[in-house]
Protein backbone atom coordinates (compact mmCIF):
# COMPACT_ATOMS: atom_id res chain seq x y z
CA UNK A 1 0.00 0.00 0.00
CA UNK A 2 1.28 3.47 -0.90
CA UNK A 3 1.93 5.71 2.12
CA UNK A 4 -0.50 8.57 2.61
CA UNK A 5 2.17 10.97 3.87
CA UNK A 6 4.40 12.34 1.13
CA UNK A 7 8.01 12.60 2.26
CA UNK A 8 9.88 15.84 1.68
CA UNK A 9 12.45 14.29 -0.66
CA UNK A 10 9.69 12.73 -2.76
CA UNK A 11 7.85 16.05 -2.89
CA UNK A 12 11.04 17.82 -4.00
CA UNK A 13 11.59 15.21 -6.71
CA UNK A 14 8.11 15.88 -8.07
CA UNK A 15 8.28 19.68 -7.88
CA UNK A 16 11.82 20.40 -9.13
CA UNK A 17 11.31 19.46 -12.81
CA UNK A 18 8.03 21.41 -12.84
CA UNK A 19 9.15 24.56 -10.99
CA UNK A 20 9.16 26.88 -14.03
CA UNK A 21 5.81 25.47 -15.11
CA UNK A 22 4.30 26.12 -11.68
CA UNK A 23 5.73 29.66 -11.47
CA UNK A 24 4.13 30.65 -14.76
CA UNK A 25 0.86 29.10 -13.63
CA UNK A 26 0.92 31.00 -10.32
CA UNK A 27 1.49 34.38 -11.98
CA UNK A 28 -1.27 33.72 -14.52
CA UNK A 29 -3.78 32.82 -11.81
CA UNK A 30 -2.79 35.78 -9.66
CA UNK A 31 -3.56 38.15 -12.54
CA UNK A 32 -6.82 36.38 -13.41
CA UNK A 33 -8.15 36.39 -9.84
CA UNK A 34 -7.31 40.06 -9.30
CA UNK A 35 -9.08 41.10 -12.50
CA UNK A 36 -12.20 39.00 -11.86
CA UNK A 37 -12.73 40.21 -8.29
CA UNK A 38 -12.05 43.83 -9.20
CA UNK A 39 -14.57 43.80 -12.05
CA UNK A 40 -17.17 42.21 -9.78
CA UNK A 41 -16.71 44.89 -7.11
CA UNK A 42 -16.55 47.69 -9.70
CA UNK A 43 -19.92 46.73 -11.17
CA UNK A 44 -21.46 46.57 -7.69
CA UNK A 45 -20.09 50.06 -6.94
CA UNK A 46 -21.46 51.35 -10.26
CA UNK A 47 -24.98 50.22 -9.33
CA UNK A 48 -25.21 47.47 -11.93
CA UNK A 49 -27.81 44.86 -10.93
CA UNK A 50 -26.71 41.47 -9.64
CA UNK A 51 -28.31 39.72 -12.63
CA UNK A 52 -26.51 41.91 -15.17
CA UNK A 53 -23.20 41.53 -13.34
CA UNK A 54 -23.64 37.76 -13.34
CA UNK A 55 -24.22 37.77 -17.11
CA UNK A 56 -21.19 39.98 -17.79
CA UNK A 57 -18.85 37.92 -15.65
CA UNK A 58 -20.22 34.64 -17.02
CA UNK A 59 -19.29 35.72 -20.55
CA UNK A 60 -15.76 34.88 -19.45
CA UNK A 61 -16.74 31.23 -19.12
CA UNK A 62 -18.50 31.29 -22.48
CA UNK A 63 -15.05 32.06 -23.85
CA UNK A 64 -13.83 28.99 -21.98
CA UNK A 65 -16.38 26.93 -23.91
CA UNK A 66 -15.16 28.28 -27.25
CA UNK A 67 -11.59 27.48 -26.23
CA UNK A 68 -12.50 23.92 -25.31
CA UNK A 69 -14.17 23.41 -28.68
CA UNK A 70 -11.47 24.84 -30.93
CA UNK A 71 -8.15 25.63 -29.22
CA UNK A 72 -6.81 22.08 -29.48
CA UNK A 73 -6.34 22.61 -33.23
CA UNK A 74 -3.89 25.46 -32.59
CA UNK A 75 -2.14 23.65 -29.74
CA UNK A 76 -1.54 20.55 -31.87
CA UNK A 77 -0.31 22.71 -34.74
CA UNK A 78 1.89 25.25 -32.94
CA UNK A 79 2.96 23.33 -29.85
CA UNK A 80 2.22 23.94 -26.19
CA UNK A 81 4.80 26.66 -25.47
CA UNK A 82 4.05 28.88 -28.47
CA UNK A 83 0.30 28.48 -28.05
CA UNK A 84 0.48 29.38 -24.34
CA UNK A 85 2.64 32.45 -25.03
CA UNK A 86 0.30 33.69 -27.76
CA UNK A 87 -2.86 33.38 -25.70
CA UNK A 88 -1.44 35.05 -22.59
CA UNK A 89 -0.04 37.93 -24.69
CA UNK A 90 -3.49 38.59 -26.13
CA UNK A 91 -5.06 38.44 -22.66
CA UNK A 92 -2.55 41.02 -21.41
CA UNK A 93 -3.68 43.40 -24.15
CA UNK A 94 -7.39 42.78 -23.53
CA UNK A 95 -7.02 43.75 -19.87
CA UNK A 96 -5.91 47.26 -20.78
CA UNK A 97 -8.94 47.68 -23.07
CA UNK A 98 -11.17 47.94 -19.97
CA UNK A 99 -9.96 51.57 -19.83
CA UNK A 100 -11.96 52.41 -22.96
CA UNK A 101 -15.43 52.05 -21.47
CA UNK A 102 -17.36 50.81 -18.43
CA UNK A 103 -20.36 49.77 -20.51
CA UNK A 104 -21.55 46.30 -19.36
CA UNK A 105 -21.96 45.09 -22.96
CA UNK A 106 -18.41 46.13 -23.85
CA UNK A 107 -17.06 44.45 -20.72
CA UNK A 108 -19.03 41.32 -21.58
CA UNK A 109 -17.36 41.17 -24.99
CA UNK A 110 -13.93 41.63 -23.42
CA UNK A 111 -14.70 38.90 -20.89
CA UNK A 112 -15.66 36.55 -23.72
CA UNK A 113 -12.28 36.94 -25.42
CA UNK A 114 -10.44 36.84 -22.09
CA UNK A 115 -12.12 33.56 -21.28
CA UNK A 116 -11.11 32.13 -24.65
CA UNK A 117 -7.48 33.09 -24.12
CA UNK A 118 -7.17 31.78 -20.57
CA UNK A 119 -9.18 28.64 -21.33
CA UNK A 120 -6.79 27.85 -24.17
CA UNK A 121 -3.76 28.55 -21.98
CA UNK A 122 -5.10 26.28 -19.23
CA UNK A 123 -5.67 23.54 -21.81
CA UNK A 124 -2.00 23.82 -22.75
CA UNK A 125 -0.89 23.56 -19.13
CA UNK A 126 -3.18 20.73 -18.00
CA UNK A 127 -2.61 18.45 -20.99
CA UNK A 128 1.12 19.10 -20.71
CA UNK A 129 1.11 18.27 -17.01
CA UNK A 130 -0.88 15.05 -17.41
CA UNK A 131 1.64 13.67 -19.89
CA UNK A 132 4.27 14.04 -17.14
CA UNK A 133 2.20 12.10 -14.60
CA UNK A 134 1.26 8.44 -14.20
CA UNK A 135 -1.57 6.69 -12.40
CA UNK A 136 0.45 6.35 -9.18
CA UNK A 137 1.20 10.07 -8.75
CA UNK A 138 -1.35 11.89 -10.90
CA UNK A 139 -3.51 12.93 -7.95
CA UNK A 140 -0.47 14.33 -6.14
CA UNK A 141 0.86 16.18 -9.19
CA UNK A 142 -2.56 17.62 -9.99
CA UNK A 143 -2.90 18.71 -6.36
CA UNK A 144 0.45 20.51 -6.59
CA UNK A 145 -0.75 22.18 -9.78
CA UNK A 146 -3.95 23.29 -8.07
CA UNK A 147 -2.02 24.51 -5.02
CA UNK A 148 -0.04 26.68 -7.40
CA UNK A 149 -3.17 28.05 -9.04
CA UNK A 150 -4.87 28.83 -5.75
CA UNK A 151 -1.76 30.31 -4.19
CA UNK A 152 -1.60 32.67 -7.14
CA UNK A 153 -5.33 33.36 -6.84
CA UNK A 154 -5.01 34.08 -3.11
CA UNK A 155 -2.29 36.63 -3.74
CA UNK A 156 -4.47 38.15 -6.44
CA UNK A 157 -7.29 38.67 -3.93
CA UNK A 158 -4.92 40.48 -1.55
CA UNK A 159 -3.86 42.82 -4.36
CA UNK A 160 -7.43 44.18 -4.36
CA UNK A 161 -6.27 46.46 -1.53
CA UNK A 162 -3.82 48.31 -3.82
CA UNK A 163 -4.78 52.02 -3.94
CA UNK A 164 -6.03 52.83 -7.42
CA UNK A 165 -7.42 55.77 -9.36
CA UNK A 166 -10.33 54.60 -11.55
CA UNK A 167 -8.78 51.14 -11.74
CA UNK A 168 -5.61 52.26 -13.53
CA UNK A 169 -3.21 50.61 -11.08
CA UNK A 170 -5.24 47.38 -11.01
CA UNK A 171 -5.40 47.01 -14.78
CA UNK A 172 -1.71 47.77 -15.24
CA UNK A 173 -0.77 45.32 -12.47
CA UNK A 174 -2.84 42.57 -14.10
CA UNK A 175 -1.22 43.19 -17.49
CA UNK A 176 2.28 43.17 -15.99
CA UNK A 177 1.63 39.88 -14.18
CA UNK A 178 0.44 38.22 -17.38
CA UNK A 179 3.50 39.44 -19.26
CA UNK A 180 5.92 38.14 -16.60
CA UNK A 181 4.11 34.76 -16.56
CA UNK A 182 5.31 34.14 -20.11
CA UNK A 183 8.98 34.09 -19.14
CA UNK A 184 9.33 30.87 -17.08
CA UNK A 185 7.04 28.85 -19.36
CA UNK A 186 8.75 30.06 -22.53
CA UNK A 187 12.23 29.29 -21.17
CA UNK A 188 11.44 25.97 -19.45
CA UNK A 189 13.59 22.93 -20.22
CA UNK A 190 10.63 20.62 -19.51
CA UNK A 191 9.96 18.44 -22.58
CA UNK A 192 6.71 19.30 -24.33
CA UNK A 193 4.21 16.65 -25.44
CA UNK A 194 4.64 15.08 -28.87
CA UNK A 195 2.19 17.01 -31.07
CA UNK A 196 2.79 14.68 -34.03
CA UNK A 197 0.75 11.97 -32.28
CA UNK A 198 -2.88 13.00 -31.79
CA UNK A 199 -6.08 11.07 -31.22
CA UNK A 200 -9.52 12.63 -31.10
CA UNK A 201 -12.06 11.84 -28.39
CA UNK A 202 -15.82 12.34 -28.26
CA UNK A 203 -17.78 13.47 -25.23
CA UNK A 204 -19.73 10.20 -25.25
CA UNK A 205 -16.51 8.18 -25.03
CA UNK A 206 -15.25 10.44 -22.25
CA UNK A 207 -18.48 9.83 -20.33
CA UNK A 208 -18.16 6.09 -20.90
CA UNK A 209 -14.61 6.17 -19.55
CA UNK A 210 -15.53 8.11 -16.40
CA UNK A 211 -19.14 9.23 -15.82
CA UNK A 212 -18.29 10.46 -12.32
CA UNK A 213 -15.37 12.49 -13.67
CA UNK A 214 -17.49 14.06 -16.40
CA UNK A 215 -20.40 15.05 -14.16
CA UNK A 216 -18.00 16.04 -11.39
CA UNK A 217 -16.32 18.57 -13.69
CA UNK A 218 -19.69 20.24 -14.35
CA UNK A 219 -20.50 20.39 -10.63
CA UNK A 220 -17.01 21.69 -9.89
CA UNK A 221 -17.55 24.43 -12.45
CA UNK A 222 -20.74 25.48 -10.67
CA UNK A 223 -18.96 25.65 -7.31
CA UNK A 224 -15.94 27.57 -8.59
CA UNK A 225 -17.98 29.84 -10.86
CA UNK A 226 -20.37 31.07 -8.19
CA UNK A 227 -17.54 31.52 -5.69
CA UNK A 228 -15.43 33.72 -7.95
CA UNK A 229 -18.21 35.69 -9.66
CA UNK A 230 -20.84 35.91 -6.92
CA UNK A 231 -18.69 35.62 -3.79
CA UNK A 232 -17.79 39.34 -3.73
CA UNK A 233 -21.40 40.27 -4.52
CA UNK A 234 -22.65 37.95 -1.77
CA UNK A 235 -20.38 39.52 0.84
CA UNK A 236 -21.14 43.07 -0.30
CA UNK A 237 -24.90 42.42 -0.10
CA UNK A 238 -24.40 41.13 3.45
CA UNK A 239 -22.82 44.43 4.49
CA UNK A 240 -19.17 43.39 4.46
CA UNK A 241 -16.53 46.01 3.64
CA UNK A 242 -14.03 45.75 0.80
CA UNK A 243 -11.45 44.61 3.36
CA UNK A 244 -13.75 41.84 4.63
CA UNK A 245 -14.62 40.82 1.07
CA UNK A 246 -10.93 40.52 0.31
CA UNK A 247 -10.54 38.43 3.48
CA UNK A 248 -13.43 36.14 2.51
CA UNK A 249 -12.09 35.53 -1.00
CA UNK A 250 -8.51 35.08 0.24
CA UNK A 251 -9.35 32.48 2.89
CA UNK A 252 -11.74 30.68 0.54
CA UNK A 253 -8.99 30.13 -1.99
CA UNK A 254 -6.49 29.44 0.80
CA UNK A 255 -8.74 26.66 2.12
CA UNK A 256 -8.81 25.06 -1.30
CA UNK A 257 -5.04 25.31 -1.52
CA UNK A 258 -4.39 23.65 1.85
CA UNK A 259 -6.81 20.79 1.14
CA UNK A 260 -5.22 19.93 -2.22
CA UNK A 261 -2.18 17.88 -1.23
CA UNK A 262 -3.74 15.58 1.39
CA UNK A 263 -6.81 14.99 -0.78
CA UNK A 264 -4.70 14.43 -3.90
CA UNK A 265 -2.41 12.04 -2.05
CA UNK A 266 -5.43 10.19 -0.66
CA UNK A 267 -6.86 9.80 -4.16
CA UNK A 268 -3.62 8.10 -5.28
CA UNK A 269 -4.10 5.32 -2.76
CA UNK A 270 -7.85 4.71 -2.95
CA UNK A 271 -10.73 4.84 -5.40
CA UNK A 272 -10.94 8.45 -6.58
CA UNK A 273 -14.73 8.16 -6.77
CA UNK A 274 -14.95 7.78 -2.98
CA UNK A 275 -12.81 10.90 -2.59
CA UNK A 276 -15.30 12.79 -4.78
CA UNK A 277 -18.11 11.64 -2.48
CA UNK A 278 -16.28 12.81 0.64
CA UNK A 279 -15.64 16.23 -0.88
CA UNK A 280 -19.30 16.76 -1.77
CA UNK A 281 -20.35 15.43 1.63
CA UNK A 282 -18.32 18.15 3.34
CA UNK A 283 -19.93 20.86 1.20
CA UNK A 284 -23.42 19.44 1.68
CA UNK A 285 -23.11 19.63 5.46
CA UNK A 286 -21.11 22.83 5.99
CA UNK A 287 -22.06 25.33 3.24
CA UNK A 288 -25.36 26.56 4.79
CA UNK A 289 -23.54 27.57 7.99
CA UNK A 290 -21.64 30.23 6.02
CA UNK A 291 -24.72 32.47 6.09
CA UNK A 292 -24.57 32.52 9.91
CA UNK A 293 -20.82 32.86 10.46
CA UNK A 294 -20.33 35.62 7.89
CA UNK A 295 -21.94 38.10 10.30
CA UNK A 296 -19.84 37.12 13.33
CA UNK A 297 -16.67 39.14 12.76
CA UNK A 298 -13.39 38.81 10.88
CA UNK A 299 -12.37 35.47 12.38
CA UNK A 300 -15.72 33.84 11.63
CA UNK A 301 -15.63 35.18 8.07
CA UNK A 302 -12.17 33.71 7.56
CA UNK A 303 -13.07 30.29 9.04
CA UNK A 304 -16.33 29.93 7.11
CA UNK A 305 -14.64 30.92 3.85
CA UNK A 306 -11.76 28.51 4.54
CA UNK A 307 -14.11 25.54 5.02
CA UNK A 308 -16.16 26.50 1.96
CA UNK A 309 -12.98 26.72 -0.10
CA UNK A 310 -11.79 23.29 1.07
CA UNK A 311 -14.75 21.69 -0.68
CA UNK A 312 -15.10 24.09 -3.59
CA UNK A 313 -11.65 23.79 -5.09
CA UNK A 314 -10.59 20.16 -4.62
CA UNK A 315 -13.25 18.40 -6.71
CA UNK A 316 -11.96 19.35 -10.17
CA UNK A 317 -8.41 17.92 -9.93
CA UNK A 318 -9.73 14.60 -8.61
CA UNK A 319 -12.19 14.39 -11.52
CA UNK A 320 -9.44 15.24 -14.02
CA UNK A 321 -7.13 12.64 -12.47
CA UNK A 322 -9.85 10.00 -12.62
CA UNK A 323 -10.38 10.62 -16.33
CA UNK A 324 -6.69 10.81 -17.21
CA UNK A 325 -6.01 7.51 -15.43
CA UNK A 326 -7.91 5.82 -18.24
CA UNK A 327 -6.76 7.51 -21.44
CA UNK A 328 -3.60 7.58 -23.56
CA UNK A 329 -1.18 10.48 -24.04
CA UNK A 330 -2.41 11.01 -27.60
CA UNK A 331 -5.90 11.75 -26.23
CA UNK A 332 -4.91 14.19 -23.50
CA UNK A 333 -5.13 17.50 -25.39
CA UNK A 334 -8.64 16.74 -26.63
CA UNK A 335 -9.67 15.29 -23.26
CA UNK A 336 -8.37 18.40 -21.48
CA UNK A 337 -10.46 20.52 -23.83
CA UNK A 338 -13.58 18.49 -23.10
CA UNK A 339 -13.00 18.64 -19.34
CA UNK A 340 -12.52 22.40 -19.54
CA UNK A 341 -15.70 22.56 -21.63
CA UNK A 342 -17.64 20.67 -18.99
CA UNK A 343 -16.32 22.83 -16.18
CA UNK A 344 -17.07 25.94 -18.24
CA UNK A 345 -20.69 24.87 -18.69
CA UNK A 346 -20.96 24.79 -14.92
CA UNK A 347 -19.15 28.11 -14.61
CA UNK A 348 -21.59 29.71 -17.05
CA UNK A 349 -24.82 28.15 -15.85
CA UNK A 350 -24.04 28.34 -12.14
CA UNK A 351 -23.50 32.10 -11.77
CA UNK A 352 -26.36 32.96 -14.14
CA UNK A 353 -28.86 30.72 -12.33
CA UNK A 354 -27.73 31.53 -8.80
CA UNK A 355 -27.48 35.28 -9.45
CA UNK A 356 -31.11 35.25 -10.58
CA UNK A 357 -32.11 33.29 -7.48
CA UNK A 358 -30.16 35.70 -5.27
CA UNK A 359 -31.91 38.65 -6.89
CA UNK A 360 -35.39 37.19 -6.31
CA UNK A 361 -35.02 35.07 -3.15
CA UNK A 362 -32.09 36.61 -1.31
CA UNK A 363 -28.46 35.87 -0.60
CA UNK A 364 -29.19 32.55 1.12
CA UNK A 365 -29.44 31.09 -2.39
CA UNK A 366 -25.65 31.43 -2.68
CA UNK A 367 -24.84 28.97 0.11
CA UNK A 368 -27.82 26.67 -0.48
CA UNK A 369 -26.62 26.12 -4.05
CA UNK A 370 -23.55 24.33 -2.71
CA UNK A 371 -25.64 21.90 -0.66
CA UNK A 372 -28.13 21.21 -3.46
CA UNK A 373 -25.58 20.45 -6.18
CA UNK A 374 -23.33 18.52 -3.80
CA UNK A 375 -26.30 16.38 -2.77
CA UNK A 376 -27.28 15.68 -6.38
CA UNK A 377 -23.75 14.59 -7.23
CA UNK A 378 -23.63 12.28 -4.20
CA UNK A 379 -26.77 10.51 -5.43
CA UNK A 380 -25.38 10.24 -8.97
CA UNK A 381 -22.00 8.90 -7.87
CA UNK A 382 -23.53 6.42 -5.42
CA UNK A 383 -25.62 5.00 -8.25
CA UNK A 384 -22.56 4.30 -10.41
CA UNK A 385 -20.44 3.03 -7.54
CA UNK A 386 -23.22 0.63 -6.55
CA UNK A 387 -24.18 -0.66 -9.99
CA UNK A 388 -20.86 -0.22 -11.82
CA UNK A 389 -18.09 -1.71 -9.65
CA UNK A 390 -14.60 -0.36 -9.92
CA UNK A 391 -12.48 -1.73 -12.78
CA UNK A 392 -8.72 -2.08 -12.26
CA UNK A 393 -7.46 -0.16 -15.28
CA UNK A 394 -3.84 -0.46 -16.32
CA UNK A 395 -1.72 2.55 -17.20
CA UNK A 396 -2.56 2.96 -20.87
CA UNK A 397 0.12 5.55 -21.59
CA UNK A 398 1.93 4.20 -24.67
CA UNK A 399 5.71 3.93 -24.69
CA UNK A 400 5.84 4.41 -28.47
CA UNK A 401 3.45 6.21 -30.81
CA UNK A 402 1.19 4.08 -32.95
CA UNK A 403 2.23 3.98 -36.62
CA UNK A 404 0.36 6.36 -38.89
CA UNK A 405 1.19 4.39 -42.06
CA UNK A 406 1.05 0.65 -42.93
CA UNK A 407 4.11 -1.31 -41.77
CA UNK A 408 6.11 -3.83 -43.80
CA UNK A 409 4.33 -6.63 -41.92
CA UNK A 410 0.98 -5.30 -43.08
CA UNK A 411 2.18 -5.18 -46.68
CA UNK A 412 3.39 -8.79 -46.49
CA UNK A 413 0.07 -9.94 -45.09
CA UNK A 414 -1.86 -7.97 -47.68
CA UNK A 415 0.04 -9.68 -50.51
CA UNK A 416 -0.29 -13.17 -49.03
CA UNK A 417 -3.55 -14.43 -50.54
CA UNK A 418 -3.71 -17.48 -48.28
CA UNK A 419 -3.49 -15.48 -45.05
CA UNK A 420 -5.88 -12.87 -46.38
CA UNK A 421 -8.45 -15.52 -47.32
CA UNK A 422 -8.15 -17.12 -43.89
CA UNK A 423 -8.70 -13.74 -42.26
CA UNK A 424 -11.82 -13.16 -44.36
CA UNK A 425 -13.18 -16.59 -43.40
CA UNK A 426 -12.59 -15.93 -39.71
CA UNK A 427 -14.27 -12.53 -40.01
CA UNK A 428 -17.36 -14.07 -41.62
CA UNK A 429 -17.56 -16.78 -38.94
CA UNK A 430 -17.22 -14.15 -36.19
CA UNK A 431 -19.82 -11.94 -37.86
CA UNK A 432 -22.43 -14.71 -37.98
Amino acid sequence: MKPLILRLEHLKALVSPLSAFFLGTALTCCAYALLTSYLSLKMAQNGISTGTAGLVLSAYYAGYVLAALSAYHIINKAGHIRAFSSYISIFSALVLMHFYSQNPLFWGILRLFEGYCLGSAMMCLESWLNTRANNDNRGTIMSLYMITTYLGSSLGQLLLNIPTQNGVTIYVTVSVLFSIALVPVSLTALPTPDITVYRSMSLSRLYKVSPEGVVGCVVSGIFVGIFYTLGPIYTANNGLSVEQTSLFMFFGVLGGMFAQLPVGRLSDRTDRRFVMLWICGVLFLTAPWTQYFIHEGHTAVAVSAFVLGCGTFVLYPICVSHVNDKIADAERVRASGLLILLQSLGMIGGPVLISMLMQHFGDLSFVLAYSVFAGLFILFALHFITFHPRVNYINVTPTDPMPTAPTHVFHELAHNDTLLDKAKELFQIKKH
